[in-house]
């Protein structure tokens, strides 16, 4: 994709849907984003040799606001970018931000030499319009140190990161055609900086300008900030407002008006007075409140108005929700869950690190930061728990208008970057981030810190200092919000010391580990219990949630995450102690490669639909997800309803059937579907027997959504095993089989190997291979005739040769299949490889009889 059939100005919407003067871009704003002159500056020579300067030459390069410069989107490269390594075709980042772009490799890119400060340069002319008022220039983020000049004199520098930055430019703003300059620093070492997931061995870094660019234009008096909290309890909403007074100003009041999403007026207040640069709180009756739910994200309007005289100088507009967040009993004996609007909720979620392959930190546009919310919906999720970023404010617009949950982390500083600088920017981070989002009634719990990265680790447990400072933020946070859940700590070393949720992770990819550690956790979570606590604490009455979970890590490669993320589920719904789970994750991203959908959002191939596993109404197996019978055998399934409260409700619209799949990859139905039938409290059982013959059969079961759609759906395998499965007739064929676990492998990486009941039935490689299995052929099979069964006299040439054709079958297809000879005088002899039409395709050389 060429330069010239990209938007002229990238993300050229509003990026302060929840905060601004206006829409009308050009006349209440004005967006920078686009392209800009731009300058690497390794040696740091910039600001002594006057790059702010506007009469110096051209910058040599040209870079697209805001993306960072790690990123293809930052280049014009997009089109390159996907779900490949960071030398593939299709890569998932830029090597133009690296110093020496030809020695970089997968396994190094996140530590070589890259380039760390940034020069950006472009013109632009203020709208006439604009006179008399004061003009700010805003930055929505930049990674790290930013340094801004106009006109060549500096206007202004902060540390951004994560957090907006905005700069008074009034007094050095000329008539007609302004420059500005702007300087990024993201140094190499930031184990002091609030980084998130950017670190050695983890992910791309993100630096320079991130965010959008735009100016904006207030009067002298102007209103700095709107928090606005509701409580649909008490049928009112409380609004704070903070605004900046003039040395001139005269009598300075608040005027408010809340419009429903359809225009109706809901509430016009008279002005109220507010003095000097103090807040205004304001408590108002909502008559008849809307509530906002996952499933009708209904947003309320509020248009806040500063007068000075009765005259108005400044107009900001914002939205909210009504909606409730705390906590309560699942029935009237239930444990705790987190209730929504007084009522529980089972919190059904996704790890998102939020990161994209086109653009690393920043959505390509607002398009795609709604996607990925419309995406966890058809995934089934009402939740996700965004991973230690402070998100693009759109994407929590996204979330309160499309109706996603919202657990949204604190970006945490270095492993090892615990210190007096890093404590001072992390709260700074904090902070800051709650209030910018205060508004969103997405969001229902903030997570402060993630597995106590940075917090000293497993040694955390023996540092009552550190964990007074983790109390003393939770603390504060929960005074600057006393409407959402905190947690202190998504813990993973079982070490909460102060927390509304208490939660946990794990990693298995074993049923019966992950079953028994499941219900370890679920038996030592209770009142009083110190179990997942540190240093003395010890547990209340907070709803127990798993915030991650998967069978699949971070550095498992690209396998199979349709059947841990079955089973897993499963055990999760078994328990209705915990009140929710966070798979990991929404998305791959860069090497990892466990997500609901691939890294370029495309969707991934399950077996079944994730959606109707991940549904709030659930069917479960109380059993392996595979299981060996013996032909004949009878087997009883126990299946689980939830909500269990609701199974005598569901039990009649679940039916099940199943399918049996042969050796040969042929299927047919050996039970049609019937109703789930003997109840009990909120459980039964499916009983089947299995066919007399190996195979495999699926058991499905469903449950409608009394309309006859599907809502929620599971299945098991069992696998019929003869005692002699090695070789069996099937008419006039004669069918070998070996474990897929059986072969020779040979790959440039590890090679894993996995054991069902002593068998192996696993064999991966990454990368390029060869799998090589050896066959033996048992007596009685090398028939005279020259193919099996062949009845006449041959003569002495023929007798000592077997020819016959063999298929594998895959999915019931037949991708390819050999026409093999087998000579014992010519053990050497070429076979003659088929296509599935019977075409010769190649000649390998095999040594027959023996394979």
């Amino acid at each position: 994709m060429s330069r010239r059939s990209l938007p002229a100005v990238p993300r050229a919407e509003h990026p302060r849907p929840d905060f601004h003067r206006g829409l009308r871009p050009g006349i209440d704003w004005l967006n920078l984003n686009g392209e800009w002159a731009f300058e690497f500056d390794p040696d740091d020579r910039g600001a002594g040799e006057g790059w702010q300067d506007p009469l110096r030459e051209a910058f040599s390069r040209t870079i697209r606001v805001p993306f960072p410069w790690e990123s293809h989107l930052a280049w014009g490269t997009e089109a390159h970018a996907g779900n490949g390594g960071c030398l593939h075709p299709q890569s998932w980042l830029s090597l133009e931000a690296w110093l020496e772009p030809g020695s970089v490799t997968i396994d190094n890119y996140r530590e070589a030499p890259r380039h760390t400060i940034g020069w950006y340069r472009r013109s632009f002319t203020a709208p006439a319009g604009w006179d008399g008022r004061r003009v700010f220039l805003n930055v929505g983020a930049a990674d790290w140190e930013l340094r801004a000049w106009l006109n060549g004199i500096e206007v202004g520098a902060a540390e951004s990161g994560y957090l907006p930055v905005g700069f008074d430019i009034t007094d050095t703003l000329a008539d007609g055609e302004n420059t500005l300059v702007i300087r990024v620093h993201d140094p190499e070492d930031h184990r002091e900086q609030p980084i998130g997931k950017q670190v050695a061995n983890w992910y791309t870094r993100t630096s320079g300008i991130w965010q959008t660019v735009w100016l904006e234009p207030r009067g002298e008096a102007h209103i700095a900030e709107v928090l606005v909290r509701p409580s649909l309890a008490r049928e009112a909403v409380t609004i704070t407002v903070s605004a900046h007074a003039a040395p001139d100003a005269r009598e300075l009041s608040v005027a408010l008006e809340i419009r429903t999403s359809t225009g109706r007026t809901a509430l016009e207040t008279a002005p109220a007075p507010i003095t000097g640069d103090a807040e205004l709180q304001l408590t108002s009756e909502l008559a008849d409140p809307i509530p906002w739910t996952p499933d009708n994200p209904h947003m309320y309007r509020l248009t806040v108005a500063l007068l000075d005289g009765g005259e108005v100088v400044d107009t900001v507009h914002t939205q909210f929700g009504m909606r409730d967040v705390d906590v309560g009993p699942l029935g009237e004996d239930g444990p705790t869950y987190i209730r929504l609007n007084g009522q529980p909720v089972y919190l059904r979620g996704a790890l998102d690190q939020s990161f994209h392959p086109q653009g690393v930190y920043t959505h390509p546009s607002n398009a795609a930061l709604r996607r990925d919310m419309l995406l966890a919906k058809q995934a089934g999720l009402n939740f996700l728990r965004l991973h230690i970023k402070t998100p693009d404010p759109r994407y929590c617009y996204w979330a309160d208008r499309v109706g996603v949950l919202l657990m949204c982390d604190i970006p945490g500083f270095g492993y090892d970057g615990y210190s007096d600088l890093s404590r001072a920017r992390w709260e700074r981070t904090a902070w800051g981030q709650i209030r910018r989002d205060y508004n969103h009634p997405s969001i229902i719990a903030w997570c402060l810190f993630n597995e106590t990265w940075g917090l000293g680790g497993h040694e955390y447990a023996g540092l009552p200092d550190r964990q007074q400072w983790v109390r003393e933020c939770y603390e504060r946070a929960k005074q600057l919000d006393p409407t959402r859940l905190v947690e202190d700590n998504s813990a993973c070393l079982y070490d909460h010391v102060v927390t509304d949720i208490n939660s946990w992770h794990f990693y298995l990819n074993d049923f019966d580990k992950a079953r028994e550690h499941i219900e370890s956790v679920v038996g030592q979570t209770h009142p009083g219990s110190a179990f997942n606590y540190v240093d003395g604490n010890a547990q209340g009455h907070e709803p127990l949630l798993n915030s991650e979970y998967g069978g699949i890590s971070a550095r498992m490669g690209d396998l199979d995450v349709s059947w841990c993320l079955l089973f897993l589920t499963g055990e999760l719904r078994r328990h209705e102690q915990v009140c929710g789970y966070v798979y990991t994750e929404l998305t791959d991203i860069e090497w990892e490669h466990n997500g609901l959908y691939n890294y370029d959002r495309s969707p991934k191939q399950f077996g079944y639909d994730p959606a109707l596993l991940l549904g709030e109404l659930f069917v479960g197996f109380d059993c392996p997800p595979g299981m060996t019978v013996a032909p004949g055998d009878t087997v009883r399934l126990p299946v689980f309803l939830r909500p269990s409260a609701r199974a005598a409700e569901l039990a009649p619209r679940v039916t099940w059937w199943a399918t049996f799949t042969d050796a040969l990859g042929r299927e047919r139905v050996i039970v049609r579907r019937r109703p789930l039938d003997g109840l009990s409290g909120d459980a039964a059982e499916i009983a089947l027997t299995m066919p007399g013959e190996p195979g495999l059969v699926r058991v499905d079961a469903v449950l409608d959504d009394g309309r006859g759609r599907p809502a929620a759906m599971n299945l098991r395998f069992l696998e019929v095993v003869e005692a002699n499965r090695g070789a069996w007739r099937d008419g006039e064929a004669l069918v070998l089989s070996l474990a897929a676990g059986d072969g020779d492998a040979r790959f440039a990486g590890e090679i894993e190997r996995g054991l069902v009941e002593g068998d192996g039935h696993l064999l991966a490689g990454r990368g390029d291979g060869e799998v090589e299995y050896r066959f033996g052929l048992p007596g009685g099979c090398l028939h005279p005739g020259g193919r099996p069964g062949g009845g006449r006299r041959p003569s002495a040439r023929r007798a000592r040769r077997w020819r016959g054709r063999v298929s594998i079958r895959a999915a019931g297809r037949v991708p390819a299949s050999w026409r093999m000879c087998a000579s014992s005088r010519n053990p050497g002899r070429r076979c003659c490889v088929l296509d599935s039409a019977g075409r010769a395709v190649q000649r390998p050389r095999r040594r027959a009889p023996d394979r």
